[in-house]
């Protein structure tokens, strides 16, 4: 079935690029993870991505292994100092400040980046990794194929999760490689009404209307969607409250994925949309 998926998402990265959403589909975890034993729904699923559709998986994670998650992080922030985010040979876990608010591609975050040749000292990464093995078939990949990778293999898998904090955390706009992954998953860590109530993730359409998802998706719960769709997260409010990057406030999201290495000449990168 491996190859046959391959096969499928070689012939659909050959047709026009699709940029924008179609539907939102609700799966419950435990039942989509069953399913994808189902060669057709496989292929299904694949395609449904390329055409636009978006995947919420309920119930992916335990609220309570989040929390601590995000507790943990934070403590780790505190005491640890940034790291560079390129992915080079021996690079190490960490954290990194983004707080571009120019023109263009636009990003007010915290990054928290894990990778496998690390410890995993904080127990964070060997559980939402369990999360994505189940999933990596969606990119025509064996469960175990490219974890032990490191960046001069030029592929590699990382935990990347990203706090937006109160007071305009975002990313603007943009498309990311689909070189690499056809798919772009991510866990919530919070909940859009209790943790802020404005902004947050979207997608496009294709009349150019932004489609929210923030308001659909609890915490505990994951999204899987093309990286090619044009799609962002909105700058993120709770009331007045102004921005500070050193709160563990605002919206997290724990992204999984394989991603092309800073030791790739010419690497693929995400681009800005106007």
């Amino acid at each position: 079935m491996i190859m046959e998926i391959k096969n499928k998402i070689e012939f659909l990265k050959k047709s026009k690029i699709n940029r924008y959403s179609r539907n939102v589909k609700e799966f419950d975890y435990t039942y989509f993870i069953e399913k994808l034993t189902d060669r057709n729904f496989v292929l299904k699923c694949i395609e449904d991505l390329f055409c636009g559709d978006l995947f919420i998986l309920r119930n992916t994670l335990s609220t309570n292994f989040i929390d601590q998650s995000i507790d943990k992080l934070h403590q780790f922030y505190l005491n640890n100092t940034t790291i560079s985010p390129k992915i080079l040979e021996g690079c190490k876990n960490g954290y990194y400040l983004s707080n571009y608010t120019g023109k263009g591609y636009r990003t007010v975050d915290r990054s928290f980046y894990f990778f496998s040749w690390n410890e995993d000292k904080l127990n964070i990464y060997g559980e939402v990794l369990k999360v994505f093995k189940k999933l990596k078939i969606l990119n025509g990949l064996k469960e175990d194929e490219i974890t032990s990778n490191t960046p001069k293999k030029g592929i590699v898998e990382r935990l990347h999760v990203i706090h937006y904090p109160l007071g305009g955390g975002e990313i603007s706009k943009h498309t990311d490689p689909v070189n690499i992954s056809v798919i772009n998953h991510g866990i919530f860590g919070s909940e859009f009404g209790s943790d802020y109530d404005t902004g947050g993730f979207y997608v496009v359409n294709s009349d150019g209307k932004k489609i929210e998802i923030d308001k659909e998706v609890k915490k505990g719960d994951s999204v899987i969607f093309f990286p090619g769709l044009i799609h962002g997260v909105d700058p993120v409010f709770f009331g007045k409250k102004k921005l500070d990057a050193g709160s563990k406030f605002g919206r997290w999201y724990f992204n999984f994925q394989n991603i092309e290495t800073h030791e790739v000449k010419n690497r693929q990168v995400t681009l800005a949309v106007d």
